[in-house]
């Protein structure tokens, strides 16, 4: 089995790349007596970064988790195992055609691309450029190389903007696509493009509209690693008590981040082809209350709490959840970590951090 990553450098790639190294050692000493030509497993993992895996890590400053990860993993005696990583650029047409030409992946998870709802009102050509053209030279290289390839495309729940009730209810697959920032329409260009691929050319192609993913290792560009790095430091005494927030009066789907790769794999492996997932959790939380139970994990008991403008979007939506039902139906799939372990793992994750400085 050959298994490409895109952004496999990033928070969700490293995690992913990590669960399917877990899986595959545990196959490997599960007694079934599978014979080892049919374990045999090669990823490769593209990213824009100029690293090699020794400078890849489950999460950044972690003591080379994935290193040791994968060191153990090539010492399993039952499993042949084979991790690579290239430098590559998704907008370089030529290179991807020699990637993909050469690897002729069978599973590929496309998860590389510009995430940032605030970088993409700054730079929303760079953003198109970045998701939707990457993304259909990926869809091209996939036609012409590998046409029996399974391919996952990660999109965003951002698409479907904010309904005419306010989304009162959560939102299912079959809602109206109304992007309202440059990120969610590029996400929602590359969404329409991999269905009609899927449609015209037949290819076993598959979306997710993720929600917001949480976790240990996330960049402070994002609201519960933000908060989290903040209390950190304010335990450490690295700065006042005072935590710097945007619209916390907004809701949103949280779900751990180990949870979602776990969603990914199940969708790439009993999914329909065609269909679009929600990744999601299906409860819609405060911004303020996940903000208040950080502050209640904290050894800092008298942090106060002021609006930063600089950190407010230019527009945002008031209620964003999603209704899971379709992805649990379709694939077994079933979340396992619940709110407050997400975010003690965030907020000591950067207390070790915070301690090294």
């Amino acid at each position: 089995m050959k298994t490409l990553i895109t952004g496999v450098c990033g928070f969700v790639g490293q995690h992913l790349l990590k669960l399917l190294i877990d899986n595959k050692c545990s196959q490997a000493n599960d007694g079934s007596g599978i014979g080892r030509q049919d374990r045999q497993e090669h990823l490769l993992g593209i990213d824009l970064k100029q690293t090699g895996v020794e400078n890849i890590n489950i999460f950044p400053g972690s003591n080379r988790i994935l290193l040791d990860t994968l060191k153990s993993a090539s010492l399993q005696d039952k499993v042949s195992f084979k991790f690579e990583y290239l430098q590559a650029d998704l907008t370089d047409k030529k290179r991807i055609d020699e990637v993909i030409s050469f690897f002729k992946p069978d599973r590929i998870y496309h998860l590389a691309g510009q995430s940032s709802v605030k970088y993409s009102w700054a730079n929303p050509v760079e953003t198109f450029q970045t998701n939707v053209f990457g993304g259909i030279y990926l869809l091209e290289a996939m036609k012409k190389y590998c046409p029996d390839c399974k391919m996952l495309i990660v999109c965003t729940a951002e698409e479907y903007g904010e309904a005419e009730n306010g989304n009162a209810e959560a939102i299912r697959e079959e809602f109206k696509i109304n992007p309202s920032n440059p990120y969610a329409i590029s996400k929602a260009s590359l969404d329409f493009f991999a269905s009609t691929y899927q449609k015209v050319n037949n290819l076993n192609i598959y979306i997710s509209r993720s929600f917001n993913h949480i976790g240990p290792g996330q960049s402070e560009n994002f609201v519960t690693s933000d908060f989290a790095r903040q209390i950190a430091e304010i335990e450490a005494g690295l700065r006042q008590p005072v935590m710097h927030v945007g619209n916390i009066d907004v809701y949103r789907d949280f779900l751990d981040v180990r949870d979602v790769v776990r969603a990914y794999e199940c969708i790439i492996q009993k999914g329909r082809p065609g269909q679009a997932y929600n990744v999601c959790s299906g409860k819609k939380r405060k911004i303020s209350g996940i903000l208040d139970i950080l502050i209640s994990f904290s050894t800092q008991k008298n942090i106060s709490i002021k609006v930063d403008d600089i950190k407010l979007r230019p527009i945002d939506l008031k209620i964003i959840y999603g209704d899971n039902s379709k992805l649990k139906k379709d694939t077994g799939w079933e979340s396992v970590i619940d709110i407050n372990r997400s975010l003690k793992d965030i907020l000591n994750w950067w207390r070790e951090r915070s301690a090294q400085n």
